[in-house]
């Protein structure tokens, strides 16, 4: 499963050198250079990991995290070259899942992020509920009001890729690449195929019920999934 991340960092070349690093290794990545422009960035995409300077031209970090475990339960990282003991025990008793010290070497950094995404993914539960949709990621089962949708697996992961992060839309770059495993050419139509196939499917299987699940397209923004 792909993973994105969000880096507030004020340093543009350093935000630039972890971006190009980040990208290199499979990760998807909003690069943020200040606390307002995380707060007026338009959000496509659920992070799996923050990683959060604390010394902002505008703000700061410790105010910051605050407002990111309010909206975001992925982990927050602090990454910054506030270097005295009492600003690392300040930013874990606020909530950072680590603290870590500038300069780093981008190996390590990445060794971090791995470890810190494998652990926490590993805690979520095998089930997820969204409204009447209920996904068995242990089984890779997904169901509607307690009816089996009876998935493939690139359909499953469409789905539970979309639930995960309703109700934003998801780029058809980022969902292509996710369940086709290649990066999207913008030519290649594989994944809209497979929408496609998957819609009729949840047509005909739910069409008995009251609520209604379906895939819808967003123009210039990709695809979002609409439970009502």
């Amino acid at each position: 499963m792909m993973q994105h991340i969000f880096l507030i960092e004020d340093d543009i070349k350093l935000a630039s050198l972890i971006q190009k690093f980040l990208l290199k290794h499979g990760y998807t990545i909003d690069v943020f250079n200040t606390a307002q422009a995380y707060h007026n960035g338009e959000i496509t995409f659920l992070p799996s990991l923050i990683i959060c300077d604390i010394m902002l031209p505008d703000g700061n970090g410790f105010e910051l995290i605050t407002q990111l475990k309010e909206k975001y339960s992925c982990p927050v990282i602090f990454l910054t070259a506030l270097d005295s003991v009492q600003s690392q025990i300040k930013g874990l008793d606020l909530g950072a899942y680590d603290y870590l010290i500038k300069p780093i070497k981008p190996e390590l950094l990445l060794a971090k992020i791995k470890t810190i995404i494998a652990h926490t993914v590993g805690q979520s539960n095998n089930s997820d509920t969204h409204g009447p949709l209920r996904i068995d990621n242990l089984k890779k089962d997904i169901y509607f009001q307690c009816t089996a949708l009876n998935l493939n697996e690139s359909e499953f992961e469409i789905i539970a890729y979309l639930a995960k992060n309703s109700p934003l839309p998801v780029s058809r770059e980022i969902l292509f690449k996710h369940v086709i495993g290649r990066e999207y050419d913008g030519l290649d139509r594989a994944i809209d195929l497979k929408i496609s196939r998957l819609r009729k499917k949840l047509k005909d299987t739910i069409n008995q019920h009251s609520n209604s699940l379906d895939i819808k397209s967003v123009r210039g923004k990709g695809y979002s999934l609409d439970i009502t």
